[in-house]
């Protein structure tokens, strides 16, 4: 039995990007990253350029691509780096 990304979102597994911004022509996608090794290597890449193709079916082009604050400087001052380890990763893009 093969197993697709299609078929583990849909048995309940959830989404490993989400598109945070939407605009006409492109927007954001994120996705959480452990590691500098998860930025190109991850299901949520995977996902996330799924959710751009699924956009922009005729191709899309990367505006800026990099780490997304989960939270405020302060705020996270304020809790002492509690919380959580996982970074959050985004790419912006455009419709071709």
């Amino acid at each position: 039995m093969t197993l697709t990304i299609a078929t583990l979102v849909g048995g309940g597994c959830g989404h490993e990007a989400s598109l945070r911004h939407e605009t006409s022509t492109g927007g954001l996608v994120t996705y959480s990253v452990q590691n500098d090794g998860d930025v190109l290597s991850s299901a949520g890449r995977r996902d996330a350029l799924r959710l751009m193709n699924d956009k922009c079916p005729h191709g899309s082009r990367v505006i800026k691509e990099g780490e997304v604050p989960k939270v405020s400087q302060a705020a996270d001052r304020a809790w002492r780096g509690q919380m959580g380890t996982d970074r959050l990763w985004g790419i912006q893009f455009t419709c071709e």
